[in-house]
């Protein structure tokens, strides 16, 4: 089954998010995309912008990376069974963190349909080589939505000097030095520049520079102890986990499992769902994860 390729766009308020957006819109004229539309407010100015046309989902009055983070599996599969896209783009308020999004993206739900292409941070370059303005927490904010990006748009380079060009690129590579990086007016870019790599196999998830992620598939419980152990081992590169599994101690018993920043999460399930776990970190050792998977599930 082809799957639905699905792109985040991110960036600090006022960069030019939705711009880009109009632009993707314009290259992908021969497919069908939908856009998930995310606000801090009540009411979305941007879809206005947009018009019509384009099929979309909003989710208003919240950041898609906390409040709002568990509708976003809910909304995916309302625009799967909706719209039938080739494409979904995201576009997510300024103040919210690349990581939570791609997490929010990856619920074992979503993986045999939807595979995650780029994270795409939008950067505006005046405001960046003078974040220094900023709050602590805001500049590491707009750090961070360069660092986990796999391709950055240095927007407004008509209102910056020569000299200030190559300083917010070096800036920015110092920050990402595996990223694709596009220098741009008004945000106009090519499709070129979004495209990345396909699928490594049937376990294992979009291969990108810095965040991984990959998806492994039980077809048998384990034992809860050598769980518990395997977990404790995890390199601090494991940022998330996330799927259901079920445990020897009680087979019949499907348990939403959930980990972050070291800690996990337990919760019985009611319903029967795919026994699927999915890992999200940077430069994933996929081969030695996925061997660790095998063995605590066939051992």
């Amino acid at each position: 089954m082809t799957k639905i390729e699905l792109y985040i766009i991110s960036g600090f308020l006022g960069s030019g998010k939705t711009t880009l957006l109009r632009n993707m819109l314009m290259n992908w004229q021969d497919k069908k995309v939908a856009i998930l539309m995310n606000e801090l407010g009540q009411f979305n100015v941007d879809s206005k912008i947009l018009g019509e046309d384009t099929p979309m989902n909003e989710l208003l009055n919240g950041c898609i990376c906390c409040d709002l983070k568990s509708d976003v599996e809910v909304q995916l599969h309302d625009i799967r069974h909706r719209y039938q896209p080739d494409i979904i783009i995201i576009e997510a308020t300024g103040v919210a963190h690349p990581v939570e999004i791609y997490d929010a993206c990856l619920a074992p739900s979503l993986t045999s349909f939807i595979q995650v292409q780029s994270i795409i941070t939008l950067v505006d370059g005046p405001r960046f080589l003078n974040r220094s303005r900023y709050s602590i927490t805001t500049r590491q904010l707009m750090e961070e939505q360069i660092r986990y990006a796999h391709t950055v748009i240095l927007n407004k380079k008509d209102q910056m000097t020569a000299e200030e060009l190559i300083s917010c690129e070096e800036q920015i590579r110092t920050l990402n030095a595996a990223a694709k990086i596009s220098m741009t007016e008004y945000a106009q870019v090519e499709e070129e520049i979004f495209v990345h790599g396909g699928e490594v196999n049937h376990q294992v998830g979009h291969v990108h520079h810095g965040i991984q992620s990959m998806v492994y598939a039980f077809t048998s419980p384990v034992d809860s102890h050598r769980f518990v152990d395997w977990l404790r081992q995890l390199p601090d590169s494991i940022l998330r986990i996330k799927g259901y599994i079920k445990f020897r101690e009680n087979p019949a018993q499907v348990v939403l499992f959930q980990y972050s920043y070291g800690i996990p999460q337990y919760e019985p399930e009611e319903m029967q769902l795919p026994l699927k776990l999915v890992l999200i970190g940077e430069s994933l050792d996929k081969s030695k994860l996925l061997d660790q998977l095998d063995q605590l599930q066939f051992s």
